[in-house]
């Protein structure tokens, strides 16, 4: 089964880049997160979907 979503540091691990870059691109509005609910109530866990993740990186400045 593919992944749907990661936590922030599997996001990191899955590009390849750093716990802190994912956090700043959160913090920048880049990134979004998502956080799940069930039964109305928002679960304390913060997601990235893997969708958001591949618009991400593939729509971030070529250098």
């Amino acid at each position: 089964m593919t992944r749907i979503a990661f936590s922030r540091k599997e996001a990191a691990e899955a590009v390849g880049l750093s716990g802190d870059t994912l956090r700043r691109a959160i913090e920048a509005g880049d990134l979004h997160t998502y956080r799940p609910h069930i039964g109305g109530r928002e679960i304390n866990k913060e997601l990235i979907l893997a969708t958001e993740l591949e618009r991400w990186v593939t729509n971030s400045p070529r250098t």
